[in-house]
């Protein structure tokens, strides 16, 4: 064989190794592009309350290179409907998901089984122990103490002295772990405060069902204890006030700042739903990125919000992200 047969061979095998690892570069680098997709299941999802946690998710997905997904759904969100979507979206490719779950007695076999294809992460709320035996991190902001920063935030507004006042209740739900626990941390604050209790009323206020509000005896004090249920009030106060009642509540959208910047909030607590989707994205992530991570649950921080300090420097962060 000629010398410049055997250059020309030795150069052939040259370029046949830098095109492999020229190929294989290029493959490295398109998986790490495609770190996996994330798919968001919560109730209503479209809703303004969801602004700045769809925010964080954002935020953290293109950081970490996830595709994430926002499943649309609608307001009432039956536990064999995100049954439905759980199925219908790991069968699209989901690798993980990031979901609000709803309550039921078979809610934690059917968990269980999607746990066993996907990761999970719960986030605004878990499921009672007895209900699932999923170990699910959860992400949130402590609904006790959420509950209990309300009761202070009344307590303080009237030195500690409730004797003879009358409350009402608001909620979206009885039946979620959430709405348990905030009402728990709301009324150990309030007990032997003197305050009596007089109504609670839950459901999704939507069609008129506000005038269920107005068929309520008088009180003295209204307690919101959800972004639907403050803003369903605030809407049903801006048109036909509420007695004389003073209304304190937990938010997270611009509809609850806009009632508190009106003065029909007296306070408003605000979970910081930012951080907690940016944080359940980032366990996500972790998950798809270490095969054998286990997610951790985290409670997310919260602020109170009065009139006066709504467009302090803290005011202006939360608005912003509620806006996203």
């Amino acid at each position: 064989m000629s010398r410049n047969a055997k250059y020309y061979i030795l150069i052939e095998i040259i370029l046949g190794i830098l095109v492999i690892v020229f190929a294989a570069l290029m493959l490295r680098g398109q998986e790490d592009d495609a770190l996996g997709r994330v798919s968001v299941i919560v109730r209503d999802s479209d809703d303004a309350q969801w602004s700045a946690f769809k925010y964080g998710i954002r935020m953290a997905a293109q950081e970490r290179g996830v595709e994430a997904v926002i499943v649309g759904t609608e307001s009432i969100l039956s536990l064999k409907e995100q049954q439905e979507l759980m199925k219908s979206e790991i069968a699209n490719g989901a690798d993980a998901i990031i979901l609000q779950p709803v309550p039921g007695k078979d809610a934690g076999e059917i968990l269980e089984k999607t746990g066993k294809q996907v990761p999970i992460l719960f986030v605004g709320t878990g499921l009672p122990e007895e209900e699932t035996k999923v170990s699910a991190a959860v992400i949130e902001a402590d609904p006790y103490a959420l509950g209990a920063a309300l009761a202070e935030e009344l307590l303080e507004d009237y030195q500690g002295n409730l004797e003879d006042k009358t409350l009402g209740v608001v909620s979206l739900t009885t039946d979620s772990q959430m709405t348990a626990s905030r009402m728990e941390g709301f009324q150990e604050v309030l007990k032997n405060t003197g305050v009596d209790l007089l109504w609670c009323v839950s459901g999704n206020f939507e069609e008129g069902e506000t005038e269920y509000l107005g068929a309520q005896p008088e009180v003295d004090f209204i307690a919101a204890l959800d972004d639907s249920s403050l803003t369903a009030v605030g809407e049903y106060a801006d048109s036909n006030g509420l007695n004389g009642a003073v209304l304190y509540g937990i938010g997270h959208s611009t509809q609850a700042a806009y009632y508190l910047d009106k003065g029909i909030v007296e306070c408003l607590v605000v979970p910081d739903e930012f951080s907690m989707g940016y944080q359940s994205m980032s366990e996500a992530a972790d998950c798809l990125e270490h095969w054998f991570y286990k997610p951790q649950g985290r409670d997310v921080p919260y602020s109170v919000l009065r009139r006066e300090t709504l467009f302090s420097q803290k005011g202006q962060e939360i608005l912003f992200t509620m806006s996203q």
